[in-house]
């Protein structure tokens, strides 16, 4: 029994918070929530940026922190806070960076685990440009 009061504690100390989750989409519903496409072109190519990311990219960060988070991704900003804003530690599983990198190198068949480090990110910006560059580093590398 204790076990399995143990396991229960733990599993929900572990899996997203469902309040916080609400609460965060509920200050997201104030915005228009922009499809994939129109969130790439609004946020992602210019004149919102110098030069345009990758339309992949974007649609892989746009699938996949809404199935880490539960949030509505075409209500964020560039500008949001992971951690202030969207409250990412509390709305997600306790490994979505884990499973980020994993899903990263799935779609990309790069491994930036070695590089990760999801309290470096501030911003959704920050996270977008740090997986922008991993894959700018890639092209850049001889052979």
């Amino acid at each position: 029994m204790k076990n399995f009061v143990n396991s229960l504690t733990t599993y929900m100390a572990l899996s997203p918070d469902m309040v916080a989750r609400q609460r965060v989409n509920q200050w997201l519903r104030s915005r228009p929530c922009l499809t994939c496409t129109e969130w790439y072109i609004y946020h992602w190519t210019p004149p919102a940026v110098p030069r345009p990311l990758p339309e992949p990219l974007i649609n892989f960060v746009y699938q996949q922190l809404h199935a880490y988070s539960g949030l509505e991704i075409g209500c964020i900003a560039p500008s949001d806070h992971l951690v202030d804003d969207l409250a990412f530690p509390a709305v997600c599983w306790f490994d979505w960076s884990i499973t980020l990198c994993e899903d990263f190198y799935d779609t990309f068949g790069l491994d930036i685990s070695e590089y990760f480090d999801e309290t470096q990110f501030f911003t959704c910006a920050d996270l977008v440009n740090f997986l922008n560059q991993q894959l700018e580093q890639r092209e850049a590398e001889p052979g």
